[in-house]
């Protein structure tokens, strides 16, 4: 098999195996040699699979001659009928990963009227072993070590996620040139490839060079670790969830996990469990910071949120006041002696039902618990049944005014007390409950 060929068919290859075949594909096409075979590979294949092709290129104006990136492109696409989208771009900053982020934005969001479709990116083997080698340098765990994936999802500037399609990535730089070689088809050279300037051209330049000197089949072998480390990550990640359908209560307001549950397990996974679930990223040392915590302290997140411990759940605390998704109370029928299991379902006298308020904890309130002697403030009453700080503003009660007739998911007052002769009503809250851990 000659290697224009070896190309197309890993194409096809990759593109059958994916778990979706969208209509459109849209090549991310640079105009250097990688990009370029992606694209005339992809318009080889598209009538044969049955997709559509586009190709985006994106011009950072950082080299005065950009502009002939562009047109090259430009070119190519019209002499192969593929439409192509031209997009300038301002980079913020002189960095890599300024113009990373700049280029993937425009590539995300450059298509707001297609739904659904694939991005095509020329990444290969050998960037597959420089980002291993610039996330171990960074301390990443099994994820980042894991490098890329032939497929992903990415969220664009909108928030709108794309699924990224990399059908190289398991294939060699040099074979990808002496395919275009073989065929006399040119490409575009950028001149700050060749600069030590950014961290990655480094480990291309110098690092990677040595290493297959050494050792030939170096970046094989570490394609092959990424994907084995992508597979214990994916294993970790399925473990987390599945701890957390049942030790943890992620909606919002309250958002928390069951911490002697969480205590019980390794490291490891409490690591992935903690990145999970947290709200906004974390890094290696704020994910160590919440592995320490105790009852009772607290540990900063990015956004200004806040982890803190208690004996019973670690709650992420947002730094902006939340509204209380309050349920709904359903009148069931009732029979004499029933009343209910005092969480979710209730007995109440019809006269007192009749008086009720839903709502949340305001200053002030207060309950006479049942087959108590008095009455305590709502405060004590939540310290008492030991309920965490974060969830009490988010309790939903029902009252009588400043009176507390029954803690939704707690208990209720004296005047809640069905006598013999009592004409009453079962109630059934549906709704959120703050802490509430459910499948």
């Amino acid at each position: 098999m000659d290697d224009w060929t070896f190309l197309l068919e890993q194409a096809r290859h990759s593109w059958r195996g994916g778990s979706r075949t969208p209509a459109r594909v849209v090549a991310a096409v640079s105009g250097g040699a990688d990009s370029v075979a992606l694209l005339l590979v992809l318009a080889e294949l598209a009538p044969q699979e049955g997709f559509s092709l586009s190709a985006a290129h994106v011009d950072h104006g950082l080299r005065p001659d950009s502009g002939q990136d562009a047109a090259y492109v430009s070119a190519l696409c019209e002499g192969l009928h593929v439409p192509c989208r031209v997009f300038s771009v301002r980079v913020n900053g002189k960095s890599e990963d300024a113009a990373r982020q700049a280029r993937y934005d425009a590539l995300l969001n450059g298509y707001p009227e297609e739904k659904g479709y694939f991005l095509a990116m020329a990444h290969h083997q050998r960037d597959q072993a420089e980002t291993m080698l610039l996330h171990l340098f960074r301390g990443s765990g099994g994820s980042g070590l894991g490098g890329m994936t032939e497929y992903s999802r990415r969220a664009g500037p909108d928030g709108a996620e794309t699924i990224l399609w990399r059908p190289f990535l398991s294939v060699t730089p040099e074979k990808i040139r002496q395919a275009l070689r073989n065929k006399g088809i040119p490409w575009r050279e950028d001149f700050t490839n060749a600069q030590d300037d950014y961290l990655r051209n480094y480990l291309r330049h110098h690092v990677l060079p040595a290493v297959r000197r050494r050792i030939p089949e170096a970046e094989g072998a570490m394609a092959r670790t990424a994907r084995i480390l992508r597979d214990e990550a994916d294993y970790f990640r399925l473990e987390a969830e599945r701890f957390l359908q049942t030790n943890a209560c992620l909606t919002p307001p309250c958002r928390c996990i069951q911490y002697p549950a969480l205590c019980q397990l390794h490291p490891a996974l409490r690591r992935h469990i903690l990145r999970f679930s947290c709200p906004v990223p974390l890094d290696y040392g704020q994910t160590e910071d919440m592995l320490s915590l105790a009852p009772g302290q607290t540990a900063n997140l990015p956004g200004k949120w806040r982890a803190f411990c208690t004996a019973q759940f670690l709650h992420f605390l947002s730094p902006l006041p939340e509204k209380t998704p309050l349920g709904d109370i359903t009148v069931l029928p009732w029979r004499s002696g029933e009343t209910g299991d005092g969480k979710r379902v209730q007995a109440l006298p019809s006269s007192i039902w009749a008086q009720c308020t839903l709502r949340t904890w305001q200053t002030g309130d207060w309950i006479h618990p049942l087959g108590a002697k008095g009455k305590k403030s709502m405060q004590d009453y939540f310290t008492d049944h030991h309920i965490d700080r974060p969830l009490r503003p988010h309790t939903p009660l029902l009252c009588i005014g400043g009176e507390v007739i029954w803690v939704i998911g707690t208990g209720v007052s004296e005047r809640a007390r069905v006598n013999p002769g009592n004409d009453a009503v079962l109630l059934q809250y549906d709704g959120f409950l703050p802490g509430e851990c459910r499948q």
